[in-house]
């Protein structure tokens, strides 16, 4: 079992996504430090507000070319059409607010996210057509540059709580440029777009129902800030400290990103792979919640004592990313199944109930109340997830 979690394809990948994450968690942590609980309760904001806005705008291409495509022409068509149709989304929202400043910046990144960055459009085309390790050369650089930016913002101007917002008014027309050069050196047939347009626009209803799985998916997870930001009194300060746990909880997703992206081929051809990878996702997200609750109890106590109150809170945050970690895997596999009805139906009818169960959750116990909610909701959701992908594969649970 070790000896298969080491192999070389995972530890590449898998290390680009430790400095990808890390970075992002250098960022965060020295925000916490060094912005004032409100100013970072604000970037907090602003950082949940363009992953969800940015999951929108992919239109659930990234999971289409990762599942769908097979061969590598259909790999390159099916990406250069997903890029033209983001852009092309992009730059009606960007006329729409046109008259509001802080909505350009907001469209102008969730773009760059969409396309560009950690979990994009053309990371997951390079994942499917260069392979795992030039992905991670890709997310290495593209992590750099923007996170970099992030921290030179919040450290040098007084950008502060809007520092998210900013690095993509460079990194956008920079990446495009990049774009726009592989573009001429791919060499695109023009009689082959037209029969690729032609499939595209069929799958654009599939698209779209994986647009509102994923919405419902992400919107699940980020429930609890959006109730926090609706009926706090105080909300900057509270989500302070529930992203603050909620960002250290978050790392054993990096577990299920890395062996499911690494071996996505393999569960397209062998319906047998998906028990065996489960167990290695369960082992390996077993190891690190038990070092993660060892290192957030030591950061607490000595660096951020600011959060010191925080540490129930975080257990039972982690509880639910134990079972969001977990159901990754199961609600990726219905996606290469084509069971997109399916997916959408599991995570909307959880969504609502999580919304709801929050709210309560969260007048009647505060942010101990909201996490619960939500942790009972993400152990059920994975239930229901491993149902029907065991019934498809025809494993007796």
């Amino acid at each position: 079992m070790l000896r298969s979690l080491l192999k070389t394809r995972y530890l590449y990948y898998g290390g680009s996504i430790v400095v990808s994450r890390g970075l992002e968690y250098i960022v965060l942590f020295f925000a916490a430090h060094f912005l004032a609980k409100e100013d970072y309760g604000e970037l907090e904001f602003y950082k949940k507000a363009v992953e969800i806005g940015s999951n929108i705008l992919a239109f659930g291409f990234p999971a289409l070319i990762l599942s769908y495509t097979k061969s590598d022409e259909s790999k390159i068509y099916f990406y250069w059409l997903s890029v033209f149709f983001v852009l092309g989304l992009g730059l009606l929202l960007l006329v729409a607010g046109i008259f509001y400043p802080i909505a350009i910046l907001l469209v102008l990144t969730m773009v760059f996210y969409a396309l560009f960055f950690s979990g994009g459009i053309a990371q997951s085309f390079q994942i499917v057509h260069l392979g795992s390790n030039f992905a991670s050369i890709y997310k290495i650089v593209v992590s750099v540059l923007f996170y970099g930016s992030v921290l030179g913002l919040v450290n040098f101007w007084e950008i502060k709580g809007q520092a998210y917002l900013f690095p993509s008014v460079l990194l956008l027309p920079l990446a495009l440029l990049y774009a726009y050069m592989d573009f001429r050196r791919v060499g695109i047939v023009w009689d082959k777009v037209s029969k690729y347009w032609q499939l595209f626009k069929k799958l654009l209803l599939s698209s779209f129902t994986l647009v509102v799985s994923n919405f419902a998916n992400l919107l699940f997870l980020y429930t609890d800030i959006l109730v926090i930001k609706w009926l706090s009194s105080s909300a900057n300060l509270e989500i302070a400290d529930f992203s603050f746990a909620l960002n250290v909880a978050g790392i054993l997703l990096i577990i299920s990103m890395t062996l499911i992206q690494v071996d996505i081929e393999k569960l397209k051809v062998n319906a047998a792979f998906l028990h065996a990878l489960n167990i290695k996702i369960v082992v390996l997200t077993l190891i690190v919640s038990v070092l993660l609750i060892v290192g957030y109890y030591v950061l607490i106590t000595h660096f951020f004592e600011q959060f010191g109150a925080t540490f129930w809170l975080f257990l039972i945050i982690l509880a639910g990313k134990f079972c969001l970690t977990v159901s990754n895997l199961f609600g990726t596999y219905l996606v290469i199944l084509k069971k997109f009805t399916l997916n959408l139906n599991i995570n909307l009818v959880f969504l609502l109930a999580n919304i709801v169960s929050c709210i309560l959750g969260y007048q009647a116990f505060g942010l101990i109340g909201l996490a619960v909610s939500s942790s009972v909701m993400l152990a059920l959701r994975l239930g229901v997830l491993m149902f029907f992908n065991y019934k498809a594969v025809g494993y007796k649970l």
